[in-house]
């Protein structure tokens, strides 16, 4: 079976969204919703042996990415909170929703 790891929120069912950094199981990696998400790039595959969980950045590095974006543009700010692609981006890793909250968070005092 292969691994995908989300890198947007997708919604899966009326009650189930997943968020990025989530990793799922896929049964048929020739799916056309799977190939569709990779080929949009809201997913990536998981290689072989590559750890499944999404490695730990420290906050003061995320902090720091924030203070690199630019509020009054779209792409980096939205509803308020830094967007995780334009942090991404900044940090060239992947940066979870959880991490962005709790780095926000401790920005806002």
């Amino acid at each position: 079976m292969a691994k995908l790891r989300l890198l947007a929120t997708v919604k899966v069912a009326k009650e189930t969204t997943l968020r990025p950094g989530a990793v799922i199981e896929v049964k048929d990696p020739e799916d056309d919703q799977v190939v569709s998400l990779v080929a949009r790039g809201f997913a990536r595959w998981v290689k072989s042996g590559e750890e499944a969980e999404v490695e730990a950045l420290p906050l003061d590095r995320i902090i720091a990415a924030i203070g690199k974006l630019d509020p009054a543009n779209a792409k980096h700010f939205k509803a308020g909170k830094p967007e995780l692609k334009a942090l991404g981006e900044v940090l060239g890793a992947e940066v979870t929703a959880d991490q962005r909250d709790q780095a926000w968070a401790a920005l806002q005092g």
